[in-house]
């Protein structure tokens, strides 16, 4: 069934762009709020490890969305196989993309993280063609090339930011969730999915990340806490939750035009908050990576021709 977007007139219309709006100020202040959180201690930083901070954005999540789940009554996997299926996926879109993600900020900059976050549409793209889900386009090939040129630009070829590579890892990796989520959603519903990965996240994460979480929580300050607790309640809780909601009501082009707020954002607290200069270098990978997704992004698709639309589009 095609989306239709803001189906209830003008007032679902503001509701749906407040919500995507309040999506990527959710993602975006993560690049921020996560790079303080993680930062030394002498620099004005909380010293959190990725790795704890990860351990409770799986967790306090998986709880938070099976409660939703049970008490909205909706479907549930029901087999062995859709379980191993949903394991499978939260490897990829939950452990090793939330995980990766936070490692790569630690070492780069908040708005680096967000470029390249933004870069998944087009790497999602190049994958269903890989994988035969769509088909290639000369229009899908020119924006792989222009977005990859700004990675390249971005990362450094001397001179490697080695955060800069991890984050685009993650994207690779939150993409090929994508990829292959598109029939299990299809089955169980975004929901469902959405929690389940959540759960096989934080379970198959826990024997790395809960051991490093004990350990170090008891040290955690208040404004330590402060930004865990945000990080958990923003970028994850509201997040998800708005976003989830949005794509039921609006169309995947609205959505992919909302991320490109992202680094805008990103760079623009870390200006505030953190004094970090806006670089030519940061500039001219953007103009090619959003370039890229944008040509990528608006094209028709095999999500454009069958109203699908992904479960979520953050990280």
């Amino acid at each position: 069934m095609t989306c239709v977007p803001f189906p209830d007139g003008e007032s679902s219309r503001w509701k749906v762009h407040a919500a995507l709006l309040v999506v990527q100020l959710a993602f975006a202040s993560q690049a921020v709020e996560g790079k303080i959180a993680m930062g030394p201690l002498g620099s004005g930083g909380e010293d959190i490890a990725p790795a704890a901070l990860a351990m409770v954005r799986m967790g306090g999540a998986a709880i938070v969305f099976l409660a939703f789940t049970q008490a909205l009554q909706l479907r549930r996997p029901t087999t062995w196989r859709d379980h191993l299926t949903l394991a499978g996926l939260s490897v990829l879109g939950i452990s090793l993309n939330q995980t990766l993600f936070l490692i790569g900020l630690r070492s780069t900059t908040p708005l680096s993280a967000s470029l390249l976050s933004v870069t998944i549409p087009v790497f999602t793209a190049v994958l269903s063609v890989l994988f035969r889900v769509e088909k290639p386009s000369p229009r899908l090939a020119i924006g792989f090339v222009l977005a990859l040129l700004g990675v390249l630009w971005l990362t450094g070829v001397r001179q490697l930011d080695r955060g800069a590579i991890i984050v685009t890892i993650n994207s690779l990796s939150y993409s090929a969730y994508l990829v292959f989520s598109r029939r299990v959603v299809a089955r169980l519903g975004a929901w469902t999915l959405v929690t389940w990965i959540f759960v096989w996240g934080a379970v198959l994460f826990a024997p790395y990340g809960m051991p490093i979480l004990i350990r170090e929580a008891p040290a955690w300050s208040t404004r330590g806490w402060m930004f865990v607790a945000y990080i958990l309640l923003m970028p994850t809780l509201v997040a998800y939750l708005a976003n989830a909601w949005a794509l039921g009501k609006s169309s995947p082009t609205l959505v992919t035009i909302y991320i490109y707020l992202q680094p805008l954002i990103a760079g623009s607290l870390a200006w505030v908050q953190l004094g970090t200069p806006l670089t030519g270098r940061a500039v001219i990978a953007g103009a090619l990576i959003l370039t890229g997704v944008s040509i990528v992004a608006l094209r028709p698709s095999l999500q454009s021709r069958t109203g699908e639309s992904n479960p979520q589009s953050g990280r």
